[in-house]
C-alpha cells in the first residue's frame, strides 16, 4: 500500500499537533491509555513552543536527532537558526477535532495516528488527511520527533476509516520502527546551496554527499536538499543502486544529479554532477569526487 500514498512531510522530512480532549476516544488497556496521554502531552508542549517561538523549551521536548536534523536543514539553506525554524507561514494543526486512530510503541519509538481535517492555518480548505506523529524515547522520557501529513487519500482508505476498518494501519509506514535513527553530523554553513535529483525507477538507491547528506529512493523520482550543501573545491559522492524485480513505470531508469543554486534568476541552478549508468545493467556502486569553484560554475553556465 505504501506506494499508493502521497505523503507531505512538513518542515522537512517534520512538524506539528495539539490538545488531548474528550473528542478522542480512549484506547483499551491502562498501559496504552497511559502511553496515549504521555504522547499527546509531549506534543501539546512541543506545539506551544513552536507557537511561542521558545527555543529553549523546544529543545527540552524535541528529540536530539530531530534537533540536529532541523538545524542542518536550516543552515544548509544559509538561513539563521533557530529564527528561520519559527518563521514558517503555517501553524501546527490542532488535533482536538481530529479522530485518534491508533497509538503504538516499539522499543524506543512510538507513533500516534489521527484522521480528519488538519488545519495548518494557510487560508486553504483542509482535506481529510492522516496525521502521523512520531516520537523517540530518550532515557525514560518521550520526545517529539516528526510529523507526516498524508492527504489526497485513496477513496478506499476514507471508506475504511468511516467503517472503523483500520487494517491498513498495519502497513509499515504507520508503524514504529523500533530503532533509534542515526544522528546526523552537525553541518557548517555551506559555500553553495544545492539539491540532489534522483530518478530510480527499477532501483533501490542510496546516495551520500560529503559524508553528511544521505538520500534514499526506491522506484520513484524526486528532489532533496543536500544537507551541508557543497564546498568550494572537492566534494565527494557515493552512490549505490540495487536492482528491483520490476518498476511501477514499467521500465528501468537510474540517474543521480547534483544541482547548485546560483541565486541568478535567469539560471537559478546549474548541474555540477551526474551519474547515469546503463539501466539494463547493475547493480551499481560508485564512489567519486567532483569540483565546484568559479571556473566549473562558469563552464556549466556556458553550456
Amino acid at each position: 500500500m505504501t506506494g499508493a500514498w502521497r505523503c507531505f512531510i512538513i518542515m522537512s522530512r517534520a512538524l506539528f499537533l495539539l490538545l488531548f480532549s474528550s473528542l478522542i476516544a480512549p484506547l483499551h488497556g491502562k498501559e496504552t491509555a497511559g502511553l496515549q496521554q504521555d504522547l499527546l502531552k509531549v506534543y501539546q508542549t512541543w506545539r506551544q513552543t513552536m507557537i511561542r517561538k521558545d527555543y529553549k523549551s523546544w529543545k527540552q521536548v524535541t528529540a536530539y536527532a530531530r534537533q540536529i536534523e532541523t538545524r542542518n536543514l536550516v543552515v544548509s539553506q544559509k538561513k539563521r537558526f533557530p529564527s528561520a525554524m519559527f518563521a514558517l507561514p503555517m501553524k501546527p494543526p490542532a488535533i482536538e477535532r481530529l479522530r485518534l486512530l491508533q497509538v503504538n510503541e516499539k522499543g524506543p519509538t512510538a507513533v500516534a495516528i489521527f484522521y480528519g481535517k488538519a488545519d495548518l492555518d494557510v487560508k486553504a480548505a483542509a482535506p481529510n488527511s492522516l496525521l502521523v506523529l512520531r516520537y523517540l524515547k530518550e532515557g525514560n522520557q518521550w520526545k517529539f520527533y516528526r510529523l507526516a501529513l498524508m492527504s489526497q487519500l485513496p477513496p478506499e482508505v476514507i471508506a475504511d476509516v468511516s467503517a472503523n476498518t483500520l487494517g491498513f494501519l498495519k502497513d509499515a509506514v504507520f508503524q514504529p520502527s523500533g530503532r533509534s535513527p542515526n544522528v546526523q553530523k552537525p553541518c557548517e554553513i555551506p559555500d553553495y546551496i544545492a539539491d540532489i535529483h534522483l530518478i530510480t525507477y527499477g532501483f533501490d538507491t542510496s546516495v551520500t554527499v560529503n559524508g553528511i547528506s544521505t538520500h534514499e529512493a526506491s522506484d520513484t523520482h524526486g528532489t532533496q536538499l543536500v544537507i551541508g550543501g557543497l564546498r568550494n573545491g572537492k566534494n565527494t559522492i557515493e552512490v549505490e543502486g540495487k536492482r528491483l524485480r520490476g518498476s511501477a513505470k514499467g521500465k528501468k531508469s537510474l540517474k543521480v544529479s547534483v544541482h547548485l543554486k546560483t541565486g541568478n534568476r535567469k539560471s537559478p541552478a546549474v548541474q555540477v554532477f551526474e551519474f547515469k549508468p546503463d539501466p539494463a545493467k547493475g547493480p551499481y556502486t560508485y564512489t567519486g569526487e567532483f569540483v565546484v569553484d568559479k571556473t566549473t560554475i562558469g563552464r556549466h553556465f556556458r553550456r
